[in-house]
């Protein structure tokens, strides 16, 4: 019995990494697409794009970071791109902003790379707009600006500050734009984006 137990527990347990490895490598051949809610918190990059994150990110007095990795700088110059490419240069920053303000919450991943891959929170990730489009040189400039801490004012004067949500109203539908009102706290506009705190 003992025997048993030494040759065929290892080779069930290589099966069964194998086969749950085969199944998730293939999902995204088989033409399965992204939806909200249904894949995991964590996209698998291109070769080149993969590179690993800071566990936790250092944080300077002035509200900036620092050791942030030129893979992170890059995924956030691109969720910058992807979500604020038509916006004004402030409006960029503000959306680095949120990323950032998240990281540092305690209420979502605590890296750039977890928080811009949480399932369901960024509709580029979602719906595959974040593969098409590479970060511009303003996108990048904005996440530099957003990395030294620096919080834009909106229409209202008001900071976008500690916020950690923001949507485009009118391409969001009203279910989504009735949710932020009704659960978060309002707190300015740049450009097209309403940013919302807890």
């Amino acid at each position: 019995m003992k025997t048993l137990r030494r040759t065929v527990l290892p080779a069930v347990i290589v099966t069964v990494v194998a086969v749950l490895s085969a199944g998730f490598t293939g999902h995204e051949e088989a033409g399965h697409e992204d939806t909200y809610m249904d894949v995991p918190a964590v996209a698998l990059l291109p070769g080149a794009r993969m590179r690993p994150a800071v566990a936790h990110p250092k944080i300077q007095a002035g509200g900036g970071f620092s050791e942030v990795s030129d893979g992170e700088l890059y995924l956030l110059a691109k969720i910058i791109e992807c979500e604020s490419r038509y916006e004004p240069y402030q409006g960029k920053v503000a959306v680095g902003s949120v990323v950032l303000n998240r990281v540092m919450s305690g209420k979502f991943p605590n890296t750039i790379e977890g928080v811009i891959f949480q399932k369901g929170q960024f509709q580029p990730v979602t719906d595959g707009g974040w593969e098409s489009k590479e970060p511009s040189e303003l996108s990048y400039k904005a996440a530099y600006e957003a990395l030294e801490g620096k919080r834009p004012a909106g229409e209202n004067g008001q900071s976008v500050g500690n916020a950690q949500f923001f949507i485009y109203e009118d391409l969001a539908g009203s279910g989504a734009s009735k949710w932020f009102r009704d659960r978060l706290k309002f707190v300015t506009t740049i450009g097209n984006h309403d940013f919302y705190s807890f």
